[in-house]
């Protein structure tokens, strides 16, 4: 039962009833033969949640074209083990009641082994609960959110590092050119009163001035009082924690109105929709990364990611394709490793026992004790031809 909750004088003995129920399904466990889940003889099936529609859809699209250059090229070549791989996608629309209605259907009617790439806080906040109290592998979720990150869940994989450490990393790069004036602007939402908290933190840390804290609403409503609010305070950079659609309209309407600063955003922008949006006043934004660059020649991943891309005519890379490219490598890594036919539970074991595994140069470190891996963050700047520069 939650803290403050207080049931009412009328609470039914049914309720009751079914709450007892419940608690002794979370006490026991998973069901028998629920970890038999999501495989048969041909195929492995994997549920996923995300925006498929509305502001943040075109984000999500890049995060599962690259997660399916991957899925698609072992496919080609029989599997794992002789299972195809099949990813069940539902449309939340970055709604977080829906986000957990789908992951019951997910569980309950697509029977699928393991939860995968969810997109965004609040959907992943809603459902990874869900996929705790029913013992199913929460893998690679699309968000830094560090309330996953120190849940201490038995079933939640984070592979990248977090947004508290890349905006530690951003408001330590302020400071050290000599930036002791900003402003963060945050989507009003756990997402950005989370990326609000971690940049509070940083600031004392660095000692720099946070002289306005303004939320962004996700439909981009009240964007001009927005814009008003940070420009009264004149900072020499502003933090965008936000994602998608909403940051870069917040931009926009800034230098729209004539104001100048410098913007620093996070992982969860897309930089192919930067520089749709924006044109060449995207140059100088500076945007954190927690995967390596999609154009890196030296990496073998990167260069993996290449070939597969252009193969399927994909000529624009982002971050966002390479970081789900990486996640499918992962996942892919973790059933080969899951025995002959795998369970949510060998599954759990198995990636518990990658403790020193590179994936074509990408490390992961994970354990029994130790679900997050990556400390990896960069900051680079959007460029004049729309690629971004140390």
């Amino acid at each position: 039962m939650r803290a403050g909750f207080q049931p009412s004088t009328s609470f039914s003995s049914r309720a009751r009833t079914g709450l007892a129920a419940v608690a002794l399904a979370l006490a026991v466990g998973p069901a028998q033969g629920q970890d038999m889940a999501g495989v048969t003889d041909s195929e492995i099936v994997i549920g996923q949640s995300g925006q498929l529609s509305g502001p943040l859809s075109a984000l999500t699209h890049e995060v599962r074209l690259g997660a399916s250059l991957y899925f698609d090229q072992v496919n080609a070549a029989g599997g794992v083990r002789g299972r195809k791989i099949r990813v069940v996608a539902l449309d939340d629309a970055y709604d977080a009641k829906q986000a957990a209605d789908n992951t019951r259907k997910l569980i309950d009617e697509d029977k699928v082994l393991a939860l995968f790439q969810y997109a965004g806080t609040p959907p992943a906040m809603a459902a990874f609960p869900i996929s705790e109290a029913r013992g199913v592998p929460f893998i690679a979720p699309f968000t830094g959110s560090d309330a996953l990150r120190q849940a201490n869940s038995r079933y939640v994989f984070n592979i990248k590092a977090g947004y508290a450490a890349e905006l530690d990393a951003t408001v330590k790069q302020l400071a050290s050119v000599g930036i002791s004036r900003i402003a963060a602007v945050y989507l009003n939402n756990p997402f950005g009163t989370g990326g609000l908290a971690a940049v509070e933190k940083s600031v004392k840390s660095h000692n720099v001035a946070l002289l306005a804290q303004v939320p962004l609403e996700v439909d981009g409503s009240k964007m001009a009082d927005a814009v008003a609010v940070v420009a009264r305070q004149s900072p020499q950079a502003i933090v965008v924690i936000s994602a998608g659609k909403p940051s870069v309209d917040f931009v926009a309407a800034y230098l729209g109105a004539g104001h100048r600063s410098t913007f620093y955003m996070l992982s969860a922008i897309s930089n192919a929709q930067l520089v749709q949006a924006l044109g060449e006043r995207a140059r100088g934004v500076v945007v954190s990364q927690v995967v390596p660059s999609p154009w890196n020649q030296s990496m073998p991943i990167s260069r993996e990611f290449q070939g597969l891309a252009r193969a399927r005519g994909i000529t624009e890379f982002t971050f966002s394709q390479m970081e789900g490219f990486i996640a499918a490598r992962f996942l892919v890594e973790a059933l080969q490793r899951a025995g002959a036919r795998p369970t949510r539970a060998s599954l759990v074991q198995a990636m518990e026992s990658m403790k020193n595994v590179s994936l074509g140069g990408y490390p992961v470190e994970l354990s029994a004790s130790q679900h997050n891996s990556s400390k990896f963050v960069d900051l680079l700047m959007m460029g004049r031809d729309g690629k971004f520069t140390k």
